[in-house]
């Protein structure tokens, strides 16, 4: 498994190849967000939507 730091740079690396601007993200909210799978490609992880009541 990579290592964290190595992680976001790869994702962050990715995000901006496909032109979606994530200067503004934290490193939290892209772990959050997006992953790395075992071959290497960028996914998005299932998010799930709080009601609103």
């Amino acid at each position: 498994m990579q290592n964290t730091e190595k992680k976001i740079k790869i994702i962050r690396d990715k995000l901006s190849r496909i032109g979606i601007g994530e200067k503004s993200l934290t490193d939290e909210a892209i772990l959050s967000l997006y992953s790395i799978n075992q071959y290497g490609n960028l996914c998005g992880l299932p998010r799930t939507l709080k009601p609103t009541l």
